[in-house]
């Protein structure tokens, strides 16, 4: 998908274009999602996660995603999380490299199904108040699996911040928009 391509090669210039700026792997997030899946019609929820730094390289990380889709003119409920290890690395004075490993779980009222993912992405502090980034996602649940672009920017004021995700995938999109706080 060219798409894909022209996000990830975004991703790979952005230590190219940083300033100073500070980077957290220890953070909350909560906030409203908009899922499009291929399967059926847009539908909004809700979720949380965050990460909780155990050194200055290692991190853990958690997330859980609840929203409705439609099925065959059915809503069906479907919550979503992971939790998983990631390393992180820096690659410029304001620029970070990440890889991560979860495990993966769906719980749907039609069925549930477990998997894991792996991911690796950029992040970049592009000034005090802006950090951006974008990585690419694999995951296989149940033998279905799925490689997803995701790419997201927070504006920061202080330890709060407002943060955006975008993932975009060949299953359907979702954006998520929410508060996030560092710490």
């Amino acid at each position: 998908m060219n798409l894909k391509n022209l996000a990830f090669a975004l991703a790979l210039a952005l230590p190219f274009t940083a300033n100073a700026g500070d980077l957290s792997y220890s953070y909350f997030e909560a906030g409203v999602t908009r899922v499009d899946p291929d399967t059926g019609g847009a539908q909004n929820g809700f979720g949380f996660g965050g990460t909780g730094a155990l050194t200055d390289n290692w991190h853990v990380f958690g997330n859980y995603r609840s929203y409705d889709i439609d099925v065959l003119n059915t809503t069906v409920d479907v919550d979503g999380w992971n939790l998983g290890l990631g390393y992180n690395m820096g690659i410029s004075d304001s620029a970070d490299f990440f890889g991560r490993v979860s495990y993966e779980k769906l719980d749907a009222q039609i069925a549930d199904a477990n998997g894991w993912g792996l991911q690796a992405g950029v992040r970049n502090a592009f000034n005090e108040n802006f950090e951006g980034g974008a990585s690419l996602k694999y995951t296989d649940i149940e033998s279905s699996t799925n490689t997803s672009v995701e790419l997201y920017g927070q504006y920061k004021f202080g330890e709060w911040g407002i943060v955006g995700t975008l993932n975009l995938s060949n299953d359907g999109n979702e954006l998520f928009v929410g508060p996030r706080i560092s710490f």
